[in-house]
């Protein structure tokens, strides 16, 4: 690289359809860029070729004047699309600056206090220009996608009085805002320290043509006037023209000051949100490339984004530009939480009835109190008979066809539906915190041995058959396999040995205190997670299917599911409510 050249770029994250570049070695700056109809044609691969071929067609060059330089660039694109591509190319020697653009591109020159575009390339075409430049002229190089994003009248407003880095600053959230993939630029800054002579005298405005056919057009520095204001001194008297000059002087001094306050002001934030968005920008496109893998550890990655995001929000005022900026990002990684998390909305809720403590559906719906009253109930909630088990202080609650079957101060009872009789069947469960029936056989998930006791006509077993050991079991359900929550994990258990069950897709992890429940012809299995306010559907392949969330979950204490009747059943703060599935 030029060692009186300073230089910067940007460039913006490529789609599965476009890709850009910013490439500069020894003398040579390239940027360009590349979009394609389909996401299979492997867009980056084809950038990166393209920007090899041209290096090798420039560097093979023993002539490196602008024709020869054109004419690589021509045989560079040699079968490639041309309305695709985006291509600006330049060289700097001797205070001579060659240009080469190939479709859409541009090049704005700012000198001293004036800006203006020396260059533009036309779609399809390949275009060549040359003409010296002066020390401290900056050089801008951007593609097609970039100079309309930045057109030159906002590109004039970041330029004054910034290094070349600070530029690429102020530039970079607007390129990072709905990127194309296609926006690129190079910012150059042509600083003195070679023999004055190669340069430009400082009065000569303009950039002038090199001096042989093919140079191309010749490149000028626009002419931007100023205005001025005059006073009419015969009309006034030298007194008074002093105060109105000593006034005019005090107003463009303050304006001045404030102006300058308020740029400064205005650049301090950009640069702000600019290191805030731009790692943003970064880690949201690594979660987006998780999706296809993981989609529970891309929601997690979304997840971790809002927070952090969510705790830059106050660095900047509630009505600013910047702000606004912040939140719609915010928005938009809402928006990605929001799909992942599928979230079903709850439909036609109902209260059905109120004191009880436990719900359970199989072969009809069954509540219990902590005292142990059994109440069967139709599906909408209406009390069809009443029995008292006499077994208090509740703890876990299942049922089936004839029985119902409850845990509680006075063990394992079983309470025939028909007639209300209740019998106990196990006198004291040790630190059993979950039971449910398979067949004539009732389970109870034992915490102190961490297993499952198999009870059968009152006499216990070990259900299992290897060498197993829960870590931290919560809850247990039986359909023709034993499914328990064990810590965060779902483990299966068919016939005493462990399945190989993971769940795929699911959006973060099981929270403490979460409920398991299945029945023997269902599809899916439930859980009640009241820490993250849902309730979750799961295949029994292991495939995340949807959840149900409700702020008022977090207080849920029991819960069931009638598949067939398309109904979920949940139990919160002692009341018992139901809504779709």
């Amino acid at each position: 690289m030029d060692q009186n050249i300073l230089l910067s770029k940007i460039v913006a994250n490529p789609t599965d359809i476009t890709w850009a570049q910013a490439y500069s070695t020894l003398n040579l700056y390239v940027i360009l860029s590349i979009k394609s109809e389909s996401s299979e044609a492997g867009i980056v691969t084809q950038g990166k070729e393209l920007l090899e071929k041209i290096q090798r067609e420039y560097f093979s060059l023993d002539d490196k004047s602008l024709a020869n330089i054109k004419k690589s660039i021509d045989n560079s694109l040699t079968g490639i699309e041309k309305e695709s591509i985006s291509i600006v190319l330049t060289t700097i020697h001797d205070a001579m600056l060659h240009i080469v653009i190939a479709g859409a591109g541009e090049v704005i020159l700012k000198r001293g206090s004036k800006i203006g575009s020396i260059a533009r390339g036309t779609k399809v075409e390949v275009s060549a220009f040359s003409g010296k430049i002066q020390a401290d002229d900056i050089i801008i190089l951007e593609t097609g996608d970039f100079m309309e994003k930045v057109p030159i009248e906002k590109l004039s407003r970041v330029l004054d009085n910034l290094d070349v880095s600070e530029i690429s600053e102020n530039l970079a959230p607007l390129v990072h805002e709905e990127p194309k993939g296609t926006e690129a630029a190079i910012i150059l800054q042509y600083k003195s320290g070679i023999e004055g002579a190669l340069l430009s005298s400082p009065e000569d405005e303009s950039i002038e043509e090199l001096g042989h056919e093919d140079s191309g057009p010749k490149i000028k520095i626009p002419n931007i006037s100023i205005p001025t204001i005059s006073f009419n001194i015969k009309s006034l008297g030298r007194k008074k023209l002093i105060i109105i000059a000593i006034g005019v002087l005090i107003l463009v001094l303050a304006g001045s000051i404030f102006f300058e306050r308020n740029r400064q002001e205005s650049n301090r934030r950009a640069k702000e949100l600019s290191e805030i968005l731009t790692p943003a920008q970064k880690k949201y496109e690594e979660a987006l490339d998780l999706i296809s893998l993981n989609k529970g550890l891309a929601y997690e990655e979304f997840d971790s984004l809002k927070s952090t995001l969510e705790g830059s929000r106050d660095k900047f005022n509630s009505s600013s530009s910047e702000r606004k900026k912040l939140d719609e990002f915010i928005g938009k990684v809402e928006g990605k939480i929001g799909e992942l998390g599928a979230e079903a909305t709850i439909a036609n809720q109902k209260t059905l009835v109120e004191n009880v403590s436990f719900v359970t559906f199989r072969d009809g719906l069954v509540a219990v109190d902590e005292d142990g009253k059994v109440l069967l109930l139709s599906s909408d909630g209406k009390v069809e008979k009443e029995i008292d088990s006499e077994n208090g202080n509740t703890k876990s609650v299942v049922a089936d066809e004839r029985f119902v079957y409850i845990l509680g101060a006075e063990g394992i009872t079983r309470t025939t539906k028909s007639s209300g009789a209740t019998t106990t069947i196990v006198e004291s469960p040790e630190l059993t915190i979950s039971i449910d029936s398979f067949g004539s056989n009732v389970y109870g998930l034992n915490t102190k041995d961490k297993t499952v006791d198999k009870y059968v006509g009152g006499n216990r077993s070990d259900y299992f058959v290897e060498d197993i050991t829960l870590t931290s079991p919560k809850s247990m359900s039986i359909n023709a396999s034993i499914w328990i929550i064990d810590g965060k994990k779902i483990r299966k258990f068919t016939r005493g040995r462990e399945d190989s069950f993971s769940i795929q897709g699911l959006t973060g992890s099981l929270g403490d205190g979460s409920n398991i429940f299945t029945s023997p012809d269902y599809s899916n299995i439930y859980i009640l997670d009241p820490k993250n306010v849902r309730i979750i559907s799961i295949k029994k392949g292991g495939e995340f299917e949807k959840q149900y969330s409700w702020k008022n979950l977090s207080s849920a204490t029991s819960f069931s599911v009638d598949e067939e009747g398309e109904t979920i059943y949940i139990v919160i703060n002692n009341k018992l409510y139901s809504f779709d599935l």
